[in-house]
């Protein structure tokens, strides 16, 4: 059925179709895995949505030019560190994170970049929780506002190495958001 959506979605985008996915859907497919995982809260969700609209505008399921997948733009090794350096002492959070992800236990018990990859390629709710796990680690508390938002998404998830800024993420929020 993901496929299915999934191939439906390009159609549209090839005929003219909107080159956003619904805002409204997109929202409720993140506080749903965010409740499924127990790190919902209106911040998180603003949040996710808003990397996920500054990443790829929810049009690209891969980096143009690079490793990152997902509508989130996360890197398999990062999927993989969150496995065994964050989860893997987070077992009761762990379980969520594999039942809302609908993904066995193997892939987070030992995790491999190349399966990885794949997951954060075709598997929306991974995509998700992916994001959330990211910034949980960060130690910060969840921003207010949609500068926060920007500082703390060009500080910890795009990284002073990415070519993203803060500017360019408030600009894109408040042109799509």
């Amino acid at each position: 059925m993901l496929i299915y959506n999934l191939l439906v979605w390009i159609i549209l985008n090839l005929h003219g179709g909107s080159d956003l996915i619904d805002q409204k859907q997109i929202k409720e497919i993140i506080k749903e895995t965010l409740e499924d995982i127990d790190l919902y809260s209106p911040e998180a969700l603003d949040l996710v949505y808003n990397t996920g609209l500054v990443e790829s505008k929810y049009v690209y399921l891969k980096q143009i030019k690079g490793p990152a997948r997902g509508m989130w733009q996360c890197e398999s090794w990062v999927a993989v560190d969150i496995c065994k350096n964050y989860l893997k002492y987070r077992e009761s959070l762990m379980k969520k994170v594999a039942k809302a992800c609908k993904l066995e236990w193997k892939y987070f018990l030992d995790p491999k970049e190349e399966e990885w990859e794949e997951i954060l390629t075709t598997n929306i709710a991974a995509q998700i929780a992916m994001c959330r796990l990211h910034y949980r680690r960060v130690p910060k508390p969840l921003p207010k506002n949609i500068t926060q938002q920007a500082t703390q998404w060009k500080t910890f998830y795009n990284t002073s190495k990415g070519k993203g800024t803060v500017e360019k993420f408030i600009e894109i929020v408040k042109k799509y958001g």
